[in-house]
C-alpha cells in the first residue's frame, strides 16, 4: 500500500507552486484528478526545450495524475466540477481570490455540500490582507519579500535563484498543511479550508537571516556564495576551477589550518572561534584564498575529504546526474509515456520503508482521461463531454 491510498485529489491549479504540491501527493499514493480549461496550463507551452510537443516545464510536475478538460464558464462544467469536489478528500486551486465564487466553487458553497472537504488555495498573498487582489508571481515575491536583497555578489545586482524556490516552498508548505489537516480529519471527521500564500512562504523560508535582522536591527548584506554567520563557509578558486568548503565548527576550522600547512591560524585569537572569524573574514579569507590557488580543486577536496573537513566541486547538470549516487538513491526515474516514449524525471526524495513513492502514471495529456474519470465517477452524460458544451 502507499501512505495516501484511498485519497482523491481534485487538482485545479497550474504552473508550479499547486502541481508540484499534487504531484507529491500523487507520488505518496493520491489519486489525483488534474483539471484544465480548454486552453489547458499554461506551462504546456512554456519552451524550449519540448519533448513530442509536451515541454519539460509541465513535465516536471504533472507525473501521478489523470487529466480531464472542464469548462467552468459553461453550466454542465460548473455541475461537474461541483460533483467531483463531493466525492474528492482534498481540492487544491491557485486562482486569484474570490474567483472561483463565482462558479459556486468557494470553499463555504462546497464546504456546506461536503463538510470532509480539505480545501487548500495558493495564492501570491493569501485570502486577505491588503495585497489579496494583486497577482503573485515567483520572481516578483522573490524581490517584494527580501529574498533577492540578500542574494548576489556583496557589489553586484541583486539576484534570483536559479530555481523558482517561492513557488517550490509554497508547494511544500502546502503539502504539509494538506497532511495536517487529513490527520486533524481523522479526529474531528471535518475538513478545512488551507490558505497558502508564495509572500508568506518566502517570509518564512528567510530563516535564520530573518532572525538575524530581527534581532540585531542590523540590514543583511549579500554575501555571494558566503555565509552571514559561519566563516570560512563559501567558494574558493583552485589553480584549475571552484570548490567550495564548509567549515561548521572550530574543530573543523583546526584541522583545516593543519591541513593548509598553517597550524598558527587556527590557534591565532583573531580566527580561534567562529564569532572571531565572522569579525575578521577580511582579513582571513584572503589569506585562505592565496592558499587555494596554489593546487587544483581534485587535490584540495581529496585532502580535506581525508581529514573530515565539509568539501565539494561545483557541478553542472551532467556532472551532477552522471554521478552514481543518483541512481541509487533513485533520483532519475524513467517513465512510459504514450507519445514520448521512454520520460527521464527527477525522482521523489521521500524515502520511506513501508509505504514507498511509487511512479505509475506519466504526465498526462490535456484531456486524457476526461471520458474515463467521468464515467468511473458515473458523470457522464451519454458520450457527452462537458468540457466541450
Amino acid at each position: 500500500m502507499q501512505s495516501l491510498q484511498g485519497i482523491r485529489v481534485l487538482d485545479l491549479s497550474r504552473v508550479l507552486a499547486g502541481p508540484y504540491c499534487t504531484m507529491v501527493l500523487g507520488d505518496l499514493g493520491a489519486e489525483v484528478i488534474k483539471v484544465e480549461p480548454p486552453e489547458g496550463d499554461e506551462t504546456r507551452g512554456w519552451g524550449p526545450p519540448f519533448a513530442e510537443g509536451q515541454s519539460a516545464y509541465y513535465l516536471c510536475v504533472n507525473r501521478n495524475k489523470r487529466d480531464i478538460v472542464m469548462d467552468l464558464k459553461t453550466d454542465e462544467g460548473k455541475r461537474v466540477l461541483r460533483e467531483l469536489a463531493l466525492q474528492s478528500d482534498v481540492l487544491v486551486e491557485n486562482f486569484r481570490p474570490g474567483t472561483l465564487a463565482k462558479f459556486g466553487l468557494d470553499f463555504e458553497t462546497l464546504h456546506a455540500l461536503n463538510p470532509k472537504l480539505i480545501y487548500c488555495s495558493i495564492t501570491g498573498f493569501g485570502q486577505n490582507g491588503s495585497m489579496q487582489d494583486k497577482p503573485g508571481y515567483d520572481f516578483m515575491i522573490q524581490a517584494l519579500g527580501g529574498l533577492m536583497s540578500i542574494t548576489g555578489e556583496p557589489e553586484g545586482e541583486p539576484m534570483k535563484t536559479g530555481v523558482a524556490v517561492v513557488d517550490l516552498f509554497a508547494g511544500q508548505n502546502a503539502i504539509i498543511a494538506i497532511l495536517a489537516a487529513l490527520h486533524a480529519r481523522t479526529l474531528t471527521g471535518r475538513g478545512q479550508q488551507l490558505d497558502i500564500s508564495l509572500f508568506d512562504s518566502q517570509l518564512g523560508w528567510l530563516a535564520n537571516v530573518a532572525s538575524n535582522y530581527l534581532i540585531s536591527g542590523q540590514l543583511p548584506k549579500r554575501y555571494g556564495n558566503a555565509h552571514p554567520n559561519i566563516v570560512p563557509y563559501q567558494s574558493f578558486q583552485a589553480a584549475d576551477g571552484w570548490f567550495v568548503i564548509a567549515v561548521g565548527n572550530d574543530r573543523q576550522f583546526l584541522r583545516l589550518c593543519e591541513v593548509l600547512g598553517k597550524p598558527e591560524l587556527g590557534t591565532d585569537d583573531k580566527f580561534a572561534t567562529n564569532s572571531g572569524r565572522v569579525q575578521n573574514r577580511e582579513e582571513l579569507i584572503p589569506l585562505l584564498k592565496s592558499i587555494f590557488a596554489t593546487r587544483s580543486a581534485s587535490e584540495w577536496i581529496s585532502v580535506l575529504e581525508q581529514a573530515e573537513i565539509p568539501c565539494g566541486p561545483i557541478q553542472n547538470f551532467e556532472q551532477v546526474f552522471s554521478m552514481p549516487v543518483v541512481g541509487e538513491r533513485e533520483m532519475l526515474v524513467r517513465m512510459k509515456h504514450p507519445t514520448i516514449g521512454e520520460l527521464p524525471l527527477v525522482g521523489s526524495p521521500l524515502k520511506m520503508s513501508d509505504t514507498p513513492v511509487e511512479y505509475r502514471l506519466p504526465p498526462p495529456l490535456m484531456g486524457e482521461h476526461t471520458q474515463e474519470v467521468l464515467r468511473e465517477l458515473e458523470l457522464l452524460k451519454g458520450d457527452h463531454s462537458p468540457g466541450s458544451e
